[in-house]
């Protein structure tokens, strides 16, 4: 039976289950015609007694407190009289004790319950399975991959955890990392592909396609003449931007000027600067009519397609979770502010990337709107676990992260999904950790440490020029390795024990610093007015550090990054360019002459066999008679 509610209201008192309906449409989400219809066909039995639907909130309706069946109050309601809007909904289902009942704001209607929806109280569900009893047991749904349910996870607090301080742990049974072959970078490698043919395969050609459409379909809609943007224009266009950044000038139409301190002949012969500037006003990647909830659908398309190229390289076995920023000082909703970063100011991408500064996947953060799945952990676990889960991380390998992201809950679902996890922990995750007080453990001498474990995880807490805690389920056993420390009074080296957890901790980690400082180095300085360039030319110089990357461990390439950009800048717009059309021939007639000096019998002069300005017949006569060679 289904007891259909408006704006929280239901009719029944015994209404063990509730679904919610949301008005965004989140794809990890059953719609409520399917939430129904597995209800129905489960046949859960006499256990359960009503379920309360509560539709979202309708944008011009009236509030009211009636059922969809204008009846009395014993009839019950039909999920078959509901709208095809609120069927079509996306929609969640939820136990009723979890709700917080208040009292009724209406005396006239004592049967009425009013249920508010508790967030602490929410009930943690698996992804692949919805309770269906008022018991312990449940039943389980299939899904299918688009229609998977957003997991909600259990987080564990520190005061269940039982900490040994002993240096074993329990033995995490992760899968071993293996590559299979032959991956899409040996085809690559067996092509013999020069470092252009590397960037056109890391920036593919469907992400080259999409320009060129939007782009003349935009100049149809807002510009009185067609733009007729080619795929050879877009290359020359994008080889033009790389090459600003390591060939600087103050505006950027003197890289087509013929003043000789800041002329760029290869730019110039390649595409005009008029056309340039059209490509500039016009550019876009979607269709603006076709707009979303989403902040960033104007540069979505890129973001998935880089990260299907970026693939064509095998994950690394050790991984970074990190931020990066896109500088952006405009006016933005989601424009971020990081207090103590190199870069405060702009966009903030959640990053994945290998130790050696590979990226593989990014995902730009729009708060709720973000495409990461909740997990219930928190939002630093859920951004590591949804990288994970959208990169298609295989098992065995091993994901380093800071305290922004690692929690306790963390390490435990990684290790049950098969991955390796180190990462340093901030102290508001130390709670009812048996631990020193930290204030006593910086009164220790230098490179004191202290360990604990707690199942698969080893917590090792060491004390360098600051304190640093760091856990993980990677090492079975606490070990330590040598490491350089200057000693300025002794000036020398000094060799000291550290914990080999966090000696691979800081070896591994940067990956994703290691990118953003890649693609900074000769980034483009053409700017633009639109909020969404400082995306479009992060994404290209990203792609232009990935072929380096690539180029250099595939194919064993022996350029710098200088050296590479330029490479590709270069052959771009000698490969892809148009030369400028010349002047055409010179013409064989004469130039006119105003001022025509005359001889004395009134005859316009001309040249003949010598420098004498007569006319021709006048010339022969002097010639002949006055003249001596």
């Amino acid at each position: 039976m289904v007891t259909i509610v408006t704006g929280g209201i239901t009719r029944s008192l015994c209404t063990p289950y509730v679904i919610l309906c949301y008005s965004d449409e989140l794809s990890f989400r059953l719609t409520l015609s399917q939430v129904l219809d597995l209800l129905d066909a489960d046949d859960p039995g006499p256990a359960i007694c009503n379920i309360a639907v509560v539709p979202k909130t309708e944008k011009d309706a009236i509030e009211s407190d009636c059922d969809s069946d204008a009846s009395d109050m014993d009839f019950t309601g039909d999920s078959a009289h509901l709208p095809s809007r609120i069927l079509n909904s996306t929609a969640e289902l939820f136990r009723s004790d979890h709700f917080e009942e208040v009292e009724p704001a209406c005396e006239d209607q004592p049967n009425f319950t009013i249920r508010t929806r508790s967030l602490t109280k929410k009930l943690e569900s698996a992804s692949s399975s919805l309770l269906l009893s008022s018991d312990a047991t449940t039943a389980t749904i299939p899904v299918t991959k688009a229609e998977s349910i957003s997991a909600h996870l259990i987080k564990r607090n520190n005061k269940s955890r039982h900490f040994r301080k002993s240096k074993k742990t329990a033995k995490s049974h992760l899968p071993d990392y293996i590559v299979y072959e032959p991956t899409a970078a040996q085809c690559l490698k067996a092509t013999n592909a020069n470092p252009l043919d590397v960037f056109l395969a890391m920036y593919p050609p469907s992400l080259r396609e999409l320009p060129i459409e939007m782009s003349n379909l935009y100049s149809a809609q807002n510009k009185d003449k067609p733009l007729n943007l080619s795929m050879e224009e877009l290359l020359v266009f994008d080889g033009v931007l790389l090459s600003s950044g390591y060939c600087t000038v103050p505006r950027r139409h003197l890289l087509w000027s013929l003043d000789d301190d800041v002329h760029n002949n290869s730019i110039s012969n390649a595409m005009r600067r008029n056309k340039f500037d059209e490509i500039m006003a016009s550019i876009h990647v979607v269709d603006n009519t076709k707009c979303n909830d989403d902040p960033f659908f104007k540069v979505r398309p890129i973001f998935q397609e880089l990260n299907s190229s970026y693939k064509i390289l095998p994950i690394s076995k050790w991984l970074s979770v990190d931020e990066s920023m896109i500088p952006y000082y405009g006016r933005h909703g989601y424009k971020q502010f990081i207090k103590g970063k190199p870069i405060r100011y702009g966009y903030k991408v959640w990053s994945l990337a290998s130790s050696g500064g590979y990226l593989y996947h990014m995902e730009p953060y729009a708060g709720v709107h973000t495409l990461l799945q909740k997990t219930g952990l928190g939002q630093g676990p859920s951004v590591v676990l949804g990288l994970a889960e959208k990169a298609g991380v295989p098992g065995g390998c091993n994901f380093m992260h800071d305290n922004l992201f690692t929690t306790l809950s963390l390490i435990d679902e990684m290790t049950k999904r098969g991955y390796g996890c180190i990462g340093t922990l901030g102290q508001n995750q130390l709670f009812d950790v048996p631990f020193k007080p930290i204030n006593e453990f910086q009164k220790l001498p230098w490179v004191s440490t202290e360990f604990l474990s707690e199942g698969e995880k080893l917590l090792v807490r060491w004390r360098d020029n600051s304190v640093v805690t760091v856990a993980s389920n990677v090492e079975n056993v606490y070990s330590e390795a040598p490491v350089k420390r200057w000693n300025k009074e002794g000036k020398a080296y000094d060799y000291l024990q550290q914990p080999q957890i966090i000696r691979s901790y800081k070896q591994q980690m940067g990956g994703v610093d290691l990118h953003d400082l890649q693609v900074s180095r000769y980034h483009s300085t053409i700017r633009s007015k639109k909020w969404w360039w400082p995306i479009y030319a992060w994404t290209l110089h990203s792609a232009v550090v990935n072929s380096w990357l690539f180029h250099r461990v595939v194919m064993n390439g022996d350029y710098d990054l200088l050296g590479f950009q330029r490479v590709v800048a270069q052959s771009l717009l000698k490969k892809f360019g148009i030369a400028p059309k010349g002047h055409g021939r010179p013409s064989s007639m004469l130039a006119a002459v105003t001022d025509i000096p005359r001889c004395f019998m009134n005859h316009n002069i001309c040249k003949y066999k010598c420098a004498r300005p007569m006319h021709i017949e006048c010339f022969k006569k002097f010639h002949n008679l006055n003249h001596k060679p």
